[in-house]
């Protein structure tokens, strides 16, 4: 199925947090990806210039409807949340365990990877956790953040309930 189980420690992040229908985070999170990447060099202790997530609550993948208010950030990792720039907002995900699988393909792979983690979740008889951040993983090396998304190349990360 290709799902793994991954551990990751607290994870610091700054960003823009985006809210908007499903509808339209199409259009207004590739905004925040832009704003985000012309203001990435201006950032002390970035991790890694190349990586950036994305995280949902993974609360709202649970609501009702076919076009929900979406929460969503988009990030970078550093090391220190002491010196935020204006405008950007921060995020501590804590320590957890994940379910994690790749993104890999067109758009359609999106869906399928979230019904990949759907069967496996179900076939290990484990539960995500609503109230933790889903994560998408992104390298700039093998995916860029923003468009034209052609081709995905991701990581997509469930935090697994205790």
């Amino acid at each position: 199925m290709n799902v793994s189980i991954v551990s990751r420690g607290e994870i610091k992040l700054v960003g823009i947090k985006v809210v908007g229908r499903r509808s339209e985070l199409s259009h207004r999170v590739p905004l925040a990806w832009l704003e985000l990447l012309s203001r990435v060099d201006g950032l002390p202790g970035v991790v890694d210039r190349d990586l950036f997530h994305g995280c949902v609550p993974g609360s709202d993948h649970e609501q009702p409807g076919d076009d929900p208010v979406y929460r969503y950030w988009v990030t970078t990792e550093v090391r220190d949340l002491d010196a935020v720039t204006d405008g950007l907002q921060t995020l501590t995900i804590p320590a957890r365990d994940y379910a994690m699988t790749p993104v890999q393909g067109t758009a359609d792979a999106i869906n399928a990877a979230y019904g990949r983690l759907a069967a496996w979740l179900q076939a290990q008889g484990r539960r995500s956790e609503p109230a933790a951040y889903v994560l998408e993983r992104y390298d700039q090396r093998r995916q860029p953040v923003t468009p034209p998304y052609e081709r995905f190349d991701y990581e997509l990360l469930t935090p697994l309930a205790s």
